[in-house]
C-alpha cells in the first residue's frame, strides 16, 4: 500500500483512514492500541508526506454479541473520550473523529461510513483550496463541488436500494444512511422534498415503535423541510400540514411548549385555506389549539377566537349532522370559560405573575434538572411546572384578600422561591452526561458511566437541601448550537452568582485528604464558579462534605477560607465579595495563569465573566487569538496598560500580547524612589505644565482589527552595544542607551541591527495616572513628575513600514531608569500602532 500510494501521489494527497474499532474486546487501553496501529501505519511511509492525518474512527460490534447493552454503551463513551484525546498525540498531528453509529455487519452502516469519510476528504479539500496562500490568478478550483454531486447521487441510490427492501433490513442503519443522503442534496434540488419525505417515513416508523423525543423531534424537521419545498397548489401539501400539526401536538402533549403550540395554531389556520375534506372538524381543531393557547398564555383573544370559530363550525352542522353535537359541546366548553374567566377576577393577577416569572427566567440558565422527578427542564417547561403548582394556585387566590402592592410583594416573593436553583462546579472526567443523553428521559433511571452517577448524586444533594432545580455545565447546555453556546459563556458567571448554593464536587480528594492538592484549583472554568458563587459547599470523593465542616456556605468558614486563600493565591475579600470588572486586571490574569483548560481557547472564554466582557465565541480559534482579542478588550474598555507587563514568546495576534498567560505568573516589583518636594524649586515649572497638558490629552488605548493604538512616553535609542558572543544562535545580549534613561542590559531572541533610529523604548499612558486638579496646579504637576520618575518596566519598538512598530519580546523585563527628575521635562509623546 506503501509503495502504491507513494508511485501515485506525488503532490499532496486528500485522504483519510477508515479505523474500525471492536467494542466487543476490552477496552482499558484502547486509546494506546489505536495510538500504536496509527504509528506503525505511518511509519511503513518512507514519505512522511503521503501518510493521512484524518483519522475516522468507526465503533464495530459482532452481530450475536453477548455484551450487555450497558457494557457496550460505556465502552462506546470511553472510544469517544480515547477518540478526543488522540487528537494532536504521537509522533504525527493526527485529527480523529468518530462515526455516530456502531458497525453490526449492516451493508447500510458500512456505506454511511463510507460516505461520511468521503465527505470529510472533500471538505479538508476545499479548506486547504481557500487557506492556500497562493494568488487566486494561480489557484486551480477544488473540485468538492463535483464530488459533492457525485457522493449526493450514490447516497441516494443507495438509500433507494436499503428502503425498498422487503426483509432483513436494518431500520436504524437505513435512518442513518437516509441522514447521509440528505446532507449532500442541496435545498434547492428537486430530490431533495422526496427524500425528506421517505426519511421522514422510516424515522415515524421507528418512532412509532420507541416513542424516542429524538426521533419526534427530527420528525418535526423533516416534515416542515417537506413543507417548505413544496408549492401551495400541490395536492400532497394538506395531508402534510396535517401531519405535522400530529406530531408537533404530540410533543405538546410532552413538553408543553408554546412555540410548539403557536406553530399548531398556524398550521391549522393553514389547513382552513385550502380545502378540507371535513371543514367543521378543521374549524374545531382550530378553536382547540386556541383554547390551550388561551389556557397556557392567558391571552384573551385567543378565547374569543375559539369561540368565533367554534360558532362558524356550528353553522355548518345543521341538527342531525354527524358533528352537530361536538360543535355545540366545544362552543359551550369555550363560553364556559369566559363565564368562569370574568368571574374569578385572577386575569389581572395571573399577567402580574406572568410578567414576574418572565422577569425571573431570563436572568436563569436555558435549561434545570427538576430534582424531584429527575427531569431536564427547558424554560417553557419550568414555566409549566410553576403554573401547575400549589404556589401558583395560592397566588391566584390572593386576588380578593390584598391589594395591588401586597399582591407584587407576595408575587415577587413566591417566585424567588420556587426558581431558587443549585449549581455544581467540578472537574471534567470521563463519560460525563451529555444534553442528548438525558433530554426526554428520568436521570435516576439511567444507568451507565461515572458521570451519570455524578449527576445523579449532585441532583439529590440538591433535593436533600431543599432545591428543586439544579445547573450542571455537562448536560443543560445544548453544545451543538452556537447560539446558545455564546449566550451560556456570556451568562455563566451571572447564573453562578445569582445561585443559591454551588457545590464543588472534588473528585480527588479523599476524606482526610488536602484541599490544595485537587486538580479543581488548576482548572480554567472553576476559576470563575469559585469567585461568581456566593455561597459554596465542598464535597469529597464519596459525596461526604469536605472536613465534616456543616457550615451553611463553607466561605463563611475562617478555617477552610484560609486553605481557600492558600489554595489559590487569592485574597480572602475576592473569595467572598467578588466584583466582575477590569480593577487591577493584572492581578485577575494572574490568578488564572497556572489554570489549563481542554480546549485551548477556552481558557481565555472562561475569564470573559471575571473581566465583564461580551465577546463572540469562535470555537476552532488559537487560544492566542481568543486571548489577545480579551487583551484588546480589556486595554480598549479600562486603558489598562499593566496588561502588557510580561515576559515570553509574543502573540501572532499581535506583538504586544503573550502567547499565553504563563507570563502573569510574576508580578512586577520595583524600588520606588522616595518623594522629596525641595526639589521643586529647581524645576521650570511652565515646561513642566505643557507636558502635564499634553499628557491630559491623550486617548485611552484602543485595540481595533488586530492593531493596539498605545499612548507613550518614548525614549529613542541613542547607542546599541553588543555584549560578548551570543549565548546561542538566537540569543543576543546589548547594552543599550535610550535619550533620558540610563545605560541598560537586554537580552534578546532576535539581532538589532545598527539602525538606531529604528528603536524607541516606550513607557506606555495609562489614563489614571493623572490625577484630577483638586487643589494647585502645581501640586497636580509635582505628582505626575514623581510618577514619571519611577522605574518603570519599557517596551522595546521597533519602527515598521507605513508607519507602523513591532514590540520585540526580551528574556527579561527591561527595567528602565530616569537619568534625573529635569529630564523628565523633556519627555516626547507619541502614539504608535503597533502590530
Amino acid at each position: 500500500m506503501a509503495d502504491w500510494l507513494e508511485s501515485k501521489f506525488t503532490d499532496e494527497c486528500y485522504s483519510a483512514i477508515l479505523f474500525l474499532h471492536p467494542l466487543d474486546s476490552d477496552t482499558t487501553s484502547g486509546d494506546m492500541s489505536m495510538s500504536w496501529h496509527l504509528e506503525a501505519f505511518a511509519k511503513t511511509f518512507r514519505n512522511k508526506f503521503t501518510v493521512p492525518s484524518d483519522v475516522y474512527v468507526v465503533p464495530t460490534s459482532n452481530p450475536v454479541s453477548t455484551l450487555p447493552s450497558q457494557t457496550l454503551s460505556q465502552r462506546l463513551s470511553q472510544l469517544k473520550t480515547m477518540t478526543e484525546r488522540s487528537n494532536g498525540n504521537g509522533e504525527r498531528d493526527w485529527h480523529t473523529s468518530i462515526f455516530p453509529g456502531v458497525f453490526k455487519g449492516q451493508p447500510e452502516t458500512a456505506w454511511s461510513a463510507a460516505l461520511l469519510l468521503l465527505k470529510h476528504i472533500a471538505l479538508a479539500q476545499t479548506k486547504d483550496f481557500l487557506a492556500s496562500p497562493r494568488p487566486a490568478s494561480k489557484r486551480m478550483p477544488p473540485k468538492s463541488p463535483g464530488v459533492r454531486l457525485v457522493l449526493k447521487d450514490l447516497a441516494s441510490s443507495l438509500f433507494r436500494e436499503f428502503e425498498e427492501k422487503e426483509r432483513n433490513r436494518d431500520l436504524d442503519a437505513i435512518i442513518m444512511l437516509g441522514q447521509i443522503a440528505l446532507e449532500f442534496i442541496p435545498p434547492e434540488h428537486p430530490q431533495r422534498r422526496s427524500t425528506l419525505i421517505d426519511l421522514a417515513s422510516l424515522l415515524s416508523e421507528r418512532f412509532e415503535q420507541e416513542k424516542r423525543k429524538e426521533d419526534l423531534d427530527e420528525l418535526i424537521t423533516l416534515k416542515r423541510g417537506a413543507l417548505e419545498c413544496m408549492p401551495l397548489d400541490e395536492p400532497y401539501r394538506q395531508p402534510l400540514i396535517l401531519e405535522l400539526d400530529d406530531y408537533l401536538s404530540e410533543r405538546f402533549q410532552r413538553e408543553y411548549s408554546v412555540v410548539d403550540l403557536e406553530e399548531i395554531v398556524s398550521l391549522r389556520r393553514a389547513a382552513l385555506e385550502g380545502t378540507p375534506l371535513n371543514r367543521p372538524k378543521a374549524l374545531l381543531n382550530l378553536a382547540n389549539a386556541l383554547h390551550k393557547q388561551f389556557e397556557r398564555q392567558d391571552l384573551e383573544s385567543s378565547l374569543f377566537e375559539a369561540i368565533r370559530v367554534s360558532r362558524a363550525a356550528l353553522a355548518l352542522c345543521v341538527p342531525g349532522h354527524p358533528d352537530h353535537s361536538l360543535c355545540r359541546n366545544h362552543l359551550a366548553s369555550y363560553l364556559d370559560t369566559k363565564i368562569r374567566q370574568k368571574a374569578s377576577g385572577s386575569s389581572d393577577i395571573k399577567q402580574m405573575i406572568k410578567k414576574a416569572v418572565s422577569d425571573k427566567i431570563q436572568n436563569i440558565p436555558l435549561r434545570l434538572l427538576h430534582t424531584p422527578t429527575g427531569v431536564l427542564c427547558d424554560r417553557d417547561a419550568q414555566i409549566s411546572r410553576f403554573e401547575g403548582s400549589p404556589q401558583y394556585e395560592r397566588l391566584l387566590s390572593l386576588a380578593s384578600s390584598l391589594d395591588d402592592d401586597q399582591i407584587e410583594a407576595e408575587i415577587n416573593n413566591a417566585i424567588s422561591e420556587y426558581f431558587e436553583y443549585i449549581t455544581l462546579s467540578h472537574r471534567w472526567g470521563s463519560g460525563e452526561t451529555l444534553l442528548r443523553d438525558i433530554e426526554g428521559k428520568n436521570i435516576y433511571d439511567l444507568d451507565g458511566t461515572d458521570g451519570l452517577v455524578k449527576l445523579q448524586k449532585f441532583c439529590l444533594v440538591a433535593l436533600r437541601r431543599n432545591f428543586q432545580w439544579a445547573w450542571s455545565d455537562t448536560c443543560c447546555i445544548d453544545k451543538c448550537s452556537s447560539a446558545e453556546l455564546q449566550e451560556t459563556i456570556g451568562s455563566m458567571f451571572t447564573w453562578y452568582h445569582r445561585s443559591s448554593l454551588t457545590i464543588v464536587y472534588l473528585s480527588d480528594v479523599p476524606n482526610s485528604g488536602s484541599l490544595a492538592s485537587s486538580v479543581w484549583f488548576t482548572r480554567g472554568w472553576t476559576l470563575q464558579e469559585l469567585l461568581a458563587s456566593k455561597s459554596i459547599v465542598l464535597y469529597t470523593y464519596d459525596w461526604s462534605l469536605y472536613s465534616k465542616i456543616y457550615a451553611v456556605n463553607h466561605k463563611s468558614d475562617p478555617a477552610l477560607l484560609e486553605e481557600l486563600q492558600n489554595a489559590t493565591g487569592i485574597a480572602k475579600q475576592h473569595l467572598t465579595n467578588f466584583s466582575p470588572g477590569m480593577d487591577d486586571a493584572r492581578s485577575r490574569l494572574q490568578w488564572a495563569s497556572r489554570r489549563r483548560t481542554t480546549r485551548p481557547e477556552d481558557i481565555a472564554y472562561s475569564l470573559f465573566g471575571i473581566f465583564q466582557v461580551r465577546l463572540p465565541i469562535f470555537y476552532g480559534e488559537s487560544a492566542q487569538n481568543a486571548l489577545g482579542r480579551l487583551l484588546g478588550e480589556i486595554i480598549s474598555r479600562s486603558g489598562d496598560v499593566s496588561v502588557l507587563d510580561w515576559v515570553g514568546k509574543p502573540s501572532s495576534l499581535n506583538s504586544c500580547f503573550p502567547v499565553d498567560l504563563s507570563p502573569y505568573q510574576t508580578v512586577p516589583h520595583f524600588q520606588l524612589i522616595p518623594s522629596d518636594s525641595s526639589r521643586r524649586n529647581n524645576l521650570d515649572f511652565e515646561k513642566a505644565q505643557k507636558l502635564y497638558s499634553r499628557l491630559k490629552r491623550l486617548p485611552r488605548a484602543r485595540f481595533v482589527n488586530s492593531k493596539l493604538t498605545l499612548p507613550s512616553t518614548v525614549h529613542p535609542l541613542t547607542a546599541i552595544k553588543p555584549q560578548g558572543s551570543p549565548t546561542s544562535p538566537s540569543r543576543y545580549t546589548y547594552e543599550i542607551q535610550a535619550s533620558r534613561l540610563r545605560p541598560l542590559n537586554v537580552t534578546l531572541p532576535v539581532e538589532l541591527n545598527d539602525s538606531l533610529d529604528t528603536y524607541v523604548l516606550a513607557r506606555p499612558w495609562h489614563p489614571k495616572t493623572l490625577e484630577q486638579q483638586t487643589g494647585r496646579d502645581v501640586d497636580a504637576v509635582w505628582k505626575i513628575l514623581e510618577q514619571l520618575e519611577q522605574p518603570f518596566n519599557a517596551l522595546l519598538l521597533k519602527r515598521l513600514p507605513h508607519n507602523e512598530y513591532m514590540r520585540i519580546a526580551c528574556d527579561c523585563t527591561i527595567t528602565a531608569h530616569i537619568q534625573d527628575i529635569t529630564s523628565i521635562l523633556d519627555s516626547e509623546v507619541l502614539i504608535p500602532e503597533i502590530v
